[in-house]
């Protein structure tokens, strides 16, 4: 039995589910040069070409589709195999994906609590803003942020309290409490990937005359959490991710004015029933942290 190179063949499924070699190569953290030598690898071995190549596109040839559609089984079979070995080897290792945000500004600082009550359990954490496939890289669990739902996948709400705006005391001056119309005119806003919040609000509480736009944007929540505290903006975030800053002054809430979103934190796992003991473990500790700041968020 003559089998083709399976890292070519892992190259190819990734170019030909998401019609390119860029996004394969960030997938899979090689160059795109890689995979497509890996995909012409593959071509030769199968004695017929597997893409179209065009300017600025990429599509399957016909022989293309029908070996996709005929190795993504196997290619998930193998996937299932692997890690099924690895769960019997490691079964107090959690594996979670999340935004470094989310990692930094909430789960870290609760972290220590689950390691002193399981400590035999390891808990590795991927932060990235990519869209990670579960199955296939590996994790138990990815926290995503969104509307909902997530197809194929359980999910399960952490947090959804609403967006207030917080900043340094610095920013605020003497003259009474701040107001909206008169304070927050001349304060930068600082804007996370989700520029569209501080539309969201504004709008909400009523406040046109602000240039919903202005203001930098950071990659995440936590530059922007960072930014504030330096005193270089105002910030809308969820309270549930300054805890500590609110409780130790380094941000306040200037304006009494929240605002509710239709989107939130999720835990995310794959469609497959069953958890081994350490992921089952983390789960039920996770799901009550994020029950219990729910409700103080709430309080």
């Amino acid at each position: 039995m003559k089998l083709p190179p399976l890292h070519a063949l892992v190259c190819f499924e990734h170019a030909a589910r998401r019609l390119s070699m860029k996004a394969a190569a960030e997938a899979l953290h090689v160059s795109p040069a890689a995979v497509s030598q890996q995909v012409a690898k593959l071509e030769e071995a199968v004695g017929t070409p597997l893409f179209e190549r065009q300017p600025r596109r990429l599509q399957l040839t016909e022989a293309g589709r029908r070996y996709l559609d005929a190795i993504q089984p196997a290619l998930r079979q193998i996937a299932q195999a692997t890690q099924a070995l690895q769960s019997d080897a490691s079964s107090d290792v959690v594996h979670l994906s999340c935004t470094t945000g989310f990692a930094i500004q909430w789960l870290l600082p609760r972290l220590p609590r689950f390691q002193a009550r399981a400590p035999q359990v390891e808990v590795r954490i991927n932060t990235t803003h990519r869209l990670v496939d579960l199955q296939a890289e590996g994790f138990d669990f990815a926290v995503r942020h969104g509307p909902g739902p997530h197809p194929g996948m359980k999910a399960e709400k952490l947090l959804d309290d609403p967006l207030v705006p917080v900043c340094s005391p610095r920013l605020l001056g003497s003259a009474g409490p701040a107001s909206i119309d008169r304070d927050l005119p001349r304060m930068t806003l600082l804007h996370d990937e989700h520029r569209g919040d501080w539309t969201l609000w504004l709008n909400a509480v009523g406040a046109s005359h602000v240039d919903a736009l202005r203001g930098p944007v950071f990659v995440d929540c936590n530059g922007v959490v960072q930014a504030a505290v330096a005193g270089l903006g105002i910030a809308l975030v969820r309270p549930t991710l300054v805890r500590q800053e609110l409780a130790d002054g380094r941000l306040v809430m200037p304006f009494d004015a929240s605002v509710g979103v239709p989107f939130g934190y999720h835990l995310v796992q794959g469609g497959r029933s069953g958890l081994r003991q350490g992921p089952a473990r983390f789960k039920r500790w996770l799901m009550a942290e994020a029950q219990a700041a729910r409700e103080a968020a709430a309080a």
